[in-house]
């Protein structure tokens, strides 16, 4: 696929070429795998949907208090270096996971990842904006989100069977043949913590001179001031596109075993149809954004995406399932790839960082409040709810996004004046 898009010309330099093979690698072990196994894992230890729920929502938390620090200190040492080494935490903390799998170990591995991840987040997108030109920006960007999500089914896919290869392989050894156990659940997360870890590769090979900001030289009387409420109203659509994420995205796996009673291996392979959804959708991109602009292109995506998650939560079929699931969570993943260059285009280069960590503060708050009470709603209420408010939220997000965006000039059509 890198090849395919590197052919096309979306990605024509050694920087972006390996960083798009660091973004596949990262999507297939420490999101995609994790997407399948993670909830399993914690099933097999004992815990239940309020737990689960909580243990969901600790990474959104650390990110939620790490974000602006990092901002900071990614305009301060580069972005490359805080994606590298937050990759690699990351990675090691599939390894805390296991070896620590009392509730407190789990939780402070969960912590840690959320900490470490959010970091990478909140550099990647300064990054990403400087690796091409600014007219290739909306590709770009939806070319990140296809190796992305094609990394993601991939893991999926994986994650649906590697408990069972993992018994096939060691479970003689270790005395167990049940991969429905910690010890297939927990050896399937050290290999996607391993596949994480190789993910740094190509990033450690690319220009380390690479600088995410451009100097801007003032005079020494004037201090530079950061316009936070303009910058956070910017971002304020993130905060119901996080809400809804957070309802969704670390319970897939339980909904479709719950709700249609799916194994392991379906319930991954559903997972991965999803992601290629997600990642073939978004190519649409710079043709909405031609037909309609970025700010209608993402009114009419997420509006259809609303209404995608409205059907899920009513299907009683598991067929007519999958279809609003893929069409719900492709359509909804529009977002971050024009969002993100969107945003980018209505600050000061010198701003970027600092708006990609209130992007992150504003998501990390919804994907939280989210995640911290769909437990609760899924004992009490079930997913049909859950589903119920996605959809009310994702509107919500469609809505926001046009009252802010729809009138309002770039820093570049204002000549870059703050």
């Amino acid at each position: 696929m890198i090849k395919l898009l590197h052919d096309w010309g979306i990605i024509n330099s050694r920087q972006s070429i390996l960083f798009m093979v660091y973004a596949t690698l990262l999507h297939v072990g420490i999101l995609g795998m994790n997407d399948v196994l993670l909830n399993f894992y914690f099933v097999s230890l004992g815990h239940g949907e309020e737990t689960i729920g909580l243990l969901q929502s600790l990474p959104r938390l650390a990110g939620f208090l790490t974000s602006i620090p990092v901002g900071l200190l990614a305009s301060r040492f580069g972005a490359r270096r805080i994606i590298v080494i937050s990759t690699i935490g990351c990675s090691l903390s599939f390894f805390t996971l296991v070896l620590f799998p009392s509730l407190p170990g789990l939780g402070f591995s969960r912590f840690m990842l959320g900490l470490l991840y959010g970091a990478q987040q909140i550099a990647l997108s300064p990054l990403m904006f400087v690796l091409v030109k600014p007219e290739m920006h909306t590709r770009f960007f939806a070319s990140h989100n296809v190796v992305s999500m094609i990394g993601m089914a991939i893991g999926s896919l994986i994650g649906g069977i590697l408990p069972s290869v993992m018994i096939s392989l060691f479970g003689a050894a270790a005395g167990v043949d049940d991969p429905h156990t910690p010890f297939a659940y927990g050896t399937s997360l050290l290999v996607a913590g391993a596949v994480g870890l190789a993910s740094v590769w190509p990033l450690v090979k690319m220009d380390s001179t690479i600088d995410t900001v451009k100097k801007v030289t003032l005079p020494q009387t004037r201090p530079i001031r950061i316009p936070w409420l303009r910058l956070s109203m910017l971002s304020l659509p993130l905060l119901t596109f996080g809400f809804s994420g957070g309802l969704t995205f670390p319970f897939y796996n339980l909904f479709f075993r719950v709700q249609f009673n799916q194994p392991d291996y379906a319930v991954g392979t559903i997972l991965s149809l999803g992601w290629l959804g997600m990642a073939f959708v978004p190519l649409l991109n710079p043709l909405w954004e031609n037909r309609f602009g970025r700010v209608w292109a993402l009114g009419i995506t997420l509006t259809i995406a609303a209404i995608a998650f409205l059907g899920l939560g009513l299907a009683q079929g598991l067929f007519i399932a999958i279809v609003f699931y893929v069409v719900g969570a492709s359509f909804r993943n529009v977002m971050q790839p024009i969002f993100q260059p969107l945003v980018m285009r209505h600050v000061l280069p010198e701003q970027h960082n600092i708006v990609s960590s209130l992007n992150m503060v504003l998501w990390n708050i919804g994907w939280f409040t989210a995640t911290a009470m769909s437990g609760f709603l899924q004992k009490e209420y079930g997913f049909g709810l859950i589903m119920q408010l996605v959809a009310i939220s994702v509107l919500f997000t469609a809505m926001s996004v046009v009252l802010i965006f729809r009138n309002r000039t770039t820093q570049f059509e204002q000549g870059q004046t703050a």
